[in-house]
């Protein structure tokens, strides 16, 4: 009930905010001395910036070859839904144009890059064609070819895969029996994610409240504690990022907690985060800037 009162209120204030300012979607990156363990290394990052401030938003990111790279979701104003694109970065802040990996008829987002043995795939969001996909990248970083559908007739958002003690996982959102992605956390297993038999976990939603459960990038170590990102968009769509420490997870037990909260305290104009992913002394997250309008 209070959070249904408070999204009334800050809806208030969301509609007072647009009035005045512009907003845009753009991504933070950098290494750090040691892993992420606490907020205070999110100040120092990099910020890469669309030239004309339209999206860039849902990174993450991949090391291949000594290489770094940026995998992310784009939007302007000439492909009319979201598309993939990647760039390279390097340890003195510059990046290089992003190039397009993926573009269709139906929007793209959240591409969830991840390793099995010697080759890259990526799960994208891909909601609004009711499929869960997988791609297998076939020249790194820029060619993508379908691999299957994992999931048909299954409205679903930032699905996220995860190997743990021979099983792989997918963390999703779907829109069953409620009335927005995030009200809930949905999870699948399988043994083989090539070659999948899925299976519904027991426990489905294993997370169930008021958009705070969507998924917000790959889970990973922090202060020594498995945890998974997630989004909190009570404020706002994005308002927020929560780290929820992973307690159990089996084929029939998942238990999660609140561990911390991530806030875009990093800048003054900035109002919202919804995507983190951090591997080893490398972090990359989006945020939202405001602008006044002139």
């Amino acid at each position: 009930m209070m959070r249904t009162i408070l999204k009334k209120w800050y809806k208030f204030q969301q509609n007072q905010q647009a009035k005045k300012c512009n907003s845009h979607w753009y991504m933070r990156f950098g290494w750090l001395n040691q892993t992420l363990t606490n907020q205070d290394q999110l100040k120092t990052l990099f910020e890469i910036h669309s030239s004309r401030k339209f999206t860039f938003a849902d990174c993450f990111y991949v090391k291949e070859n000594d290489r770094h790279f940026i995998f992310f979701e784009e939007v302007d104003d000439v492909h009319p839904v979201g598309f993939l694109s990647v760039t390279e970065v390097f340890k003195d802040g510059r990046y290089t144009e992003p190039q397009t990996i993926l573009k269709l008829d139906y929007h793209l987002s959240y591409p969830c890059v991840f390793k099995i043995d010697n080759d890259w795939y990526m799960i994208p969001e891909t909601s609004a064609n009711k499929t869960i996909e997988l791609w297998k990248c076939v020249n790194f970083p820029l060619k993508w070819e379908k691999h299957s559908n994992l999931f048909e007739n299954i409205e679903a958002v930032d699905t996220t895969p995860f190997y743990h003690e021979g099983m792989w996982y997918l963390f999703t959102s779907t829109r069953r029996d409620c009335k927005k992605f995030g009200d809930r956390l949905d999870l699948f297993f399988t043994e083989d994610i090539l070659n999948p038999n899925w299976k519904e976990h027991p426990q489905n939603p294993v997370c169930k409240g008021q958009q705070q459960f969507r998924m917000a990038g790959k889970p990973f170590i922090y202060n020594g504690k498995l945890v998974r990102p997630s989004q909190d968009s009570l404020k706002r769509y994005g308002g927020n990022i929560e780290l929820k420490e992973i307690l159990e997870l089996s084929p029939t037990l998942y238990k999660e907690q609140l561990l911390e909260i991530i806030l875009p305290t990093w800048h003054d104009q900035d109002d919202g985060c919804h995507t983190i992913n951090a591997e080893e002394d490398f972090v990359v997250l989006d945020a939202i800037r405001l602008s006044p309008k002139k």
